[in-house]
């Protein structure tokens, strides 16, 4: 009889449970074919060009992206005007609820569509008296008779210094600071910002202007004291008078943290950016590893983003009006090399047992674990020997540029005396693709090529065969006097495949890790 009535009150609690998703996309300059005088100069330039074929096309292609998403709340980014967005409603019937928003003076604008009830929608000013500023949109929608507000944001692009954008990180967190203690609210939009712009921009004299201090992570709080707000300590952290709050990129695995991709660098300026109470497990709750990017292969393809819908990615994330916030961890065993690629930081010892240094280059070395999963040691293995078991505790590691690096070790203890024969931990680079990310902190042998510049490239590159393609990877050398010169054939022995602004690179350490031929 217990068990009966503990299903229907179970059943009663989530009966009016409602999981929703909420997404952002830059659909990158969606201009009609009229000219309104507020354009681009060189949108008003094309428009000679710019056939009311071409309008619809990329309206086409924009409404089959909101159609194959199939989300609740959209907000979009570089809408021209208001008509475009009644056209988007008019091919997306769902989007009962829609409101567009730009300055008088702005080309473009902000939009939001909801399946939703839009209860209201409320302008924060950013530099009033400065044209290049845009304005952030705030969206109050009621959700199962709960309110939700999403902030759209379009944040100055990074033509411009830090500085520029610093005042829409204010201006957002004077108006957050006046919310309910208990209102629930997502910030989105193209904040072109990465989730980790503090770590990034910081050696860029062109866009540090602010002494390092970022709008994303210093003034929003997605950082405290150096470092990320977690959805571990995002209620168990109360800075003095301050707001905190959890980027989602952090949700996602490294090799898959990007919307957009400049230079063939990879970047994240599309945020989805998650206030503290949508962790409290009440009212509206985060769906736990909900953040996606969303890329078919009409989209994304051969590492490219098609620009005939946009040069950005969209982004989304579930959520859900009664299920309460709980982590879905992603591997069992904490103390293993494959969950440091998992998290941030370390809170507490990671101990990792029956490891063995495959590869070592003075005090920095790979090693591999049970599981095969590699990992580099920077400037920490002085005590280390290849081919010989420890067991180790790890204390720090540190993203560097995409690269998982462990930085403090301690409590080493070898196994073993006898040394073991590490090269059967080697990849051969005949039977796999170097450049696919999960070979990350691989060593790899048995690669031929010429190493040279061609027209395309900035630098020299190896050029080599795989699998009867044509391929060609970066290869950085440690000793600069090891550095070939143009149009000469190399055979690498051994090398270290390593990850450089998202980018997959070999890392020659030594003289004897490739001979010319």
């Amino acid at each position: 009889m217990k068990k009966y009535l503990l299903f229907y009150i179970l059943l009663f609690c989530f009966a009016d449970a409602l999981e929703f998703k909420v997404g952002s996309y830059n659909v990158k300059n969606l201009f009609d074919d009229k000219i309104q005088g507020k354009e681009y100069e060189d949108i008003k330039q094309k428009r000679g060009q710019w056939y009311s074929y071409d309008y619809k096309e990329k309206l086409k292609n924009i409404t089959q992206v909101l159609k194959d998403m199939d989300l609740d709340i959209v907000s979009l980014q570089e809408v021209e005007n208001r008509s475009i967005l009644d056209e988007i409603k008019r091919v997306v019937p769902s989007y009962k609820y829609t409101y567009f928003y730009k300055r008088a003076d702005s080309p473009i604008g902000l939009s939001i569509l909801s399946r939703f009830k839009i209860v209201s929608n409320d302008i924060i000013t950013v530099q009033k008296h400065n044209k290049k500023s845009r304005d952030i949109l705030k969206s109050t929608i009621k959700i199962e008779n709960q309110k939700l507000i999403v902030y759209t944001n379009h944040w100055r692009s990074k033509r411009a210094q830090e500085s520029s954008r610093v005042p829409y990180a204010i201006s957002l967190v004077d108006d957050i600071k006046r919310l309910d203690e208990d209102m629930d609210y997502i910030i989105v939009g193209d904040l072109n910002s990465n989730y980790n712009e503090v770590f990034s921009f910081k050696n860029n004299k062109k866009l540090n202007n602010t002494y390092g201090i970022t709008g994303i992570n210093h003034i929003l709080n997605t950082t405290i004291d150096g470092k990320f707000i977690t959805k571990q300590n995002i209620t168990k952290i109360s800075p003095y008078y301050q707001k905190i709050h959890y980027n989602c990129w952090l949700d996602t695995d490294r090799r898959d943290r990007f919307s957009y991709i400049f230079k063939g660098n990879f970047n994240t300026p599309d945020n989805i950016i998650l206030a503290k109470t949508l962790f409290d497990n009440k009212g509206i709750s985060y769906v736990d590893r909900s953040f996606k990017v969303f890329k078919p292969y009409y989209l994304y393809k051969n590492r490219k983003i098609q620009n005939r819908y946009s040069d950005h990615l969209p982004v989304f994330a579930h959520f859900d009006t009664k299920k309460r916030f709980k982590i879905k961890p992603k591997t069992k065993n904490i103390n293993s090399i494959k969950h440091l690629y998992e998290i941030e930081d370390i809170k507490e010892t990671i101990k990792l047992k029956d490891i063995i240094p495959i590869y070592k280059h003075n005090d920095s070395a790979i090693i591999v674990d049970d599981q095969n999963s590699s990992i580099y040691l920077y400037n920490v293995a002085k005590d280390l020997k290849v081919g010989f078991h420890y067991n180790l505790d790890v204390l720090k590691i540190k993203d560097y540029h995409g690269l998982i690096e462990i930085t403090k070790l301690e409590n080493i203890k070898i196994l073993k005396k006898e040394q073991q024969d590490v090269t059967k931990y080697f990849l051969n680079s005949q039977d796999i693709d170097i450049k696919n990310f999960e070979y990350q902190n691989k060593i790899i042998t048995n690669l031929k090529g010429v190493y040279k510049r061609a027209k395309a490239d900035r630098r020299k590159k190896l050029h080599y065969i795989f699998k009867n393609r044509k391929k060609k990877i970066s290869i950085y050398f440690l000793d600069k006097k090891l550095i070939p010169k143009d149009r000469t054939r190399l055979k690498i022995k051994t090398a270290r495949v390593s990850i450089y602004k998202g980018k997959i690179q070999l890392i020659i350490s030594k003289a004897s890790d490739f001979k010319i031929y």
